[in-house]
């Protein structure tokens, strides 16, 4: 059988030895990107705080028209007690009962702090996150959606031991509560994969976030870079923009388990998932040149991947089983990956898809993206115009 593999390599021309090269290259960048960053996270070793100190917290929240959100789902974090924390709302101008909710709430819990925006205001969120952040009291700032619902009970125990005084961030995972519906999944997905995609860029010494949303930071490095400064009128990311600014892999924790983790009770439209892509590629776009020059790499290895596999299955069936055994490889590895990462995060349901996934939306989010970006500069020229 060797006999009859040599005579077939003896056999190739030069178009099928350097197809075949080519193949070989992108399937140990494939590899080594697989074991090196995705699944990572399996292997690093997890850190115990032997200090059984709970660091007090700030929790932010900004809201606006949110009124059954805050009836329904800021009493209970409210009511939680194993960490000392206040809670500081800003009402972004809201034209329904919000405040007057708020102002109930605060008669009940001493913790709470209510400020408000009296005015419609450009890019108000993050000048509503600057109010919050000022009114903190806390060294560490804690963001928290409006529509947070599913919590565990030691969630902020676990981002309050991590949050040590060599520590500039703590990440945990936010993801909307699994309900009836196909964009509901596919956010659910999309969510999954940006947050393996950061834990894994994280642990490589490559380190940015793609939300805000579960993430602790020392509010003096806020201020440290100025706040928002010119950053205050970029679209589709708020805190993202600022955590990554000064995030560094040695003063970051990320607790990649369920017990820290957060979801969020929200109805998913297809609105809702574009918007998400596009924060996700404006989020890239404001990264330094060295991580957007690794981030495009590593989708142009994953693009030219697949095809490159069907191609030489094609041209060159006689070595079909090499191919196929090397693709079963990558293929039952990724899925162990997947699975074990999934059960940590506590996410159900989504395995299939996920495979699904990953391995067609790469191709629409490179159309996609370029759409995004060729319509943002569009718009930009007629302004100037």
């Amino acid at each position: 059988m060797i006999q009859n593999y040599q005579d077939i390599f003896n056999d190739l021309n030069l178009f099928e030895l350097i197809l075949i090269t080519v193949f070989g290259v992108l399937f140990l960048l494939r590899l080594m990107y697989l074991f090196l960053f995705t699944g990572r996270v399996l292997f690093r070793k997890k850190t115990k705080n032997t200090d059984d100190e709970k660091i007090p917290l700030s929790l932010i929240q900004i809201i606006r028209n949110e009124e059954e959100h805050l009836k329904k789902n800021l009493p209970k974090i409210l009511s939680l007690e194993s960490v000392n924390f206040e809670m500081v709302v800003v009402d972004d101008y809201s034209q329904d009962n919000s405040y007057l909710v708020l102002g109930l709430l605060k008669d009940r819990y001493k913790r709470l702090t209510i400020s408000s925006l009296n005015q419609e205001t450009k890019f108000s969120v993050k000048l509503a996150q600057n109010i919050a952040i000022k009114a903190t009291k806390n060294r560490w700032i804690l963001t928290v959606p409006v529509s947070l619902a599913e919590v565990t009970a030691k969630w902020l125990d676990n981002i309050s031991q991590a949050a040590t005084s060599k520590k500039n961030v703590v990440i945990g995972y936010s993801t909307v509560a699994r309900t009836k519906g196909f964009y509901n999944r596919l956010i659910r997905i999309e969510k999954y994969f940006a947050h393996l995609k950061s834990t894994g860029y994280i642990l490589n010494g490559i380190p940015f976030v793609y939300s805000d949303e579960n993430v602790a930071f020392k509010k003096e490095k806020y201020f440290e870079i100025g706040g928002y400064g010119q950053k205050i009128t970029d679209h589709y990311a708020n805190l993202e923009l600022i955590i990554n600014s000064f995030i560094i892999k040695k003063a970051t924790t990320v607790l990649f388990n369920k017990e820290s983790s957060v979801r969020k009770s929200e109805i998913v439209k297809r609105a809702d998932y574009f918007e998400l892509l596009k924060k996700n590629i404006r989020i890239e776009s404001h990264l330094s040149v060295s991580k957007r020059v690794i981030l495009f790499f590593d989708t142009l290895v994953k693009l030219l991947f697949l095809p490159t596999a069907i191609f030489v299955i094609v041209l060159l069936p006689e070595l079909w089983i090499v191919f196929v055994s090397l693709l079963g490889f990558i293929f039952t590895s990724y899925l162990f990956i997947i699975k074990i990462t999934q059960n940590r995060l506590n996410e159900r349901k989504i395995f299939i898809p996920s495979l699904v996934y990953d391995l067609l939306m790469p191709y629409y989010k490179l159309f996609y993206r370029w759409y995004f970006n060729r319509r943002s500069r569009k718009n930009r020229w007629k302004s100037r115009v």
